[in-house]
């Protein structure tokens, strides 16, 4: 887990390094484990895919893609993972209950 924070940390720092936001890196917790067990809990707690999305170095839209999120959904749930490009683990970043739409 350590390494995927590092990698993430390391990439994203290079985007906020030239903003003038007032922005800082905070510990994250997060659950990391093999892919196939990842994937069985989030089967196990009936998650559906609903979105996957590139992260790609230094978060230019042509840059090479660095790792991939994935985006869940169950009946009032919402569950994302993180997968580094060349790992051998998946973490789960957030599950978060009591889900609702916000209208326009």
């Amino acid at each position: 887990m350590k390494k995927i924070i590092l990698i993430l940390s390391f990439l994203c720092t290079s985007v906020f390094a030239n903003e003038t936001y007032d922005l800082y890196w905070q510990q994250v917790p997060a659950v990391c484990g093999q892919p196939p067990e990842v994937q069985r809990y989030i089967s196990d707690e009936d998650f559906k895919p609903v979105h996957l999305s590139l992260g790609r170095v230094s978060s230019l839209p042509n840059g090479e893609p660095v790792y991939m999120i994935t985006y869940y959904e169950n009946e009032d749930q919402i569950l994302v993972t993180v997968d580094v490009s060349g790992g051998n683990e998946t973490c789960i970043l957030f599950r978060t209950f009591n889900k609702s739409e916000v209208l326009n």
